[in-house]
């Protein structure tokens, strides 16, 4: 048992350290950069010591052995005599960002701010992308499930795998995830082989400019870019997405009147003096990437005297270019380059 924890511990921290005598030493690198306290996450009642980078953090064992069967099998380890120092913990090198494993340890530990509920404590949850990221990186190497697990959920209220979700999430976005922070979404879900999470974040992907190239800048100076593979995705993605809105926008004003509709003739020719000046309109409802916009304000300037009967005004308003997104929104996954089982049903949302 001893042997297999100690080839589970040169696994996650490097085989270049003896299991017995570096749990006891704190530097990770002690040639390059001296050791700092972190400023907030050191309690000098702690009882264990985590060193990521430069940054020693001091912190309580308990949450990180209850939730993480990695730290509990590396504690249960013989640990040195204390020598001089009887009072003296365990100390644990990571081969990790401190940024990242701040994030982690503020969920088991409040910190100076106090912001940060317990890991499975109810409630509201609004972390930043690099929170987020952090927590299922770092969660997935330490194997702490209920970290990696919580995360995704919110991610996928972000980036749903049915429409109706997905409608929500662009009337409210997420004030601390931009369109760039997608590239690292996309990241995310094949790292935890989560593909319900890739077609509505490749079309993030799809939308950005250079930034799809020049990748996400992170906290400690690196970027995040996209894979070879995922790139070219998001260029034929980006065609693809092209082709829906030029078909919704010649399929909205189709001559069929709602039903119910109080003046027919009259609702007709509307409709046909709509699509003959789709290219006198707004180019990017025809031809742009936003294959999900309204169209109701195309409607609006076209039909000044609001000649539409109200049912009809209503079918183009909600009803129509609904219909017509829904289909498109079935076949997302093709036109993202991917594969997504059960994709628009969302019961299966966090598969």
């Amino acid at each position: 048992m001893l042997s297999s924890v100690r080839n589970l511990q040169d696994a996650w921290f490097g085989a270049e350290a003896e299991p017995n005598t570096q749990l006891a030493k704190a530097p990770v690198e002690p040639a390059s950069k001296p050791l700092k306290r972190d400023e907030e996450l050191w309690f000098e009642d702690g009882n264990l010591i985590l060193v990521a980078g430069d940054v020693e953090f001091k912190v309580y064992r308990g949450p990180l052995i209850a939730h993480s069967p990695v730290f509990s099998a590396l504690l249960s380890l013989p640990q040195p005599a204390g020598g001089d120092k009887p009072d003296t913990c365990p100390t644990i090198p990571l081969h990790d960002s401190p940024d990242d494993i701040r994030h982690v340890l503020r969920v088991f530990v409040p910190g100076n701010s106090l912001r940060y509920p317990g890991l499975l404590r109810a409630g509201a949850y609004e972390p930043s992308y690099d929170e987020v990221s952090a927590c299922i990186r770092i969660g997935t190497k330490y194997d702490i499930d209920a970290l990696v697990q919580r995360n995704l959920a919110f991610l996928h209220k972000l980036y749903p795998s049915d429409f109706d979700s997905y409608l929500a999430s662009r009337r409210q976005r997420h004030a601390t995830f931009t369109r760039a922070h997608a590239i690292g979404v996309v990241n995310l879900a094949h790292h935890t082989n989560t593909p319900s999470l890739l077609p509505a974040a490749l079309m993030e992907c799809c939308i950005l400019g250079a930034e799809v190239v020049d990748g996400l800048p992170r906290a400690d100076g690196t970027r995040e870019t996209l894979s070879p593979e995922d790139l070219g995705r998001c260029f034929l993605g980006r065609s693809r997405m092209v082709q829906a809105s030029a078909r919704i926008a010649h399929q909205m004003f189709r001559q069929t009147v709602a039903r119910g509709c109080r003046h027919p003739a009259c609702c007709l020719r509307v409709l046909q003096r709509l699509l003959n000046e789709l290219g006198d309109g707004r180019i990017e409802l025809v031809s742009g990437l936003d294959w999900c916009a309204l169209w109701i304000g195309y409607v609006d300037e076209k039909d000044e005297e609001r000649e539409l009967c109200g049912k009809c005004y209503r079918m183009l308003e909600e009803e129509r270019p609904r219909l017509l997104q829904r289909d498109v929104w079935r076949v997302l996954p093709v036109m993202m380059g991917v594969k997504v089982e059960g994709w628009g049903e969302k019961a299966k949302e966090g598969a």
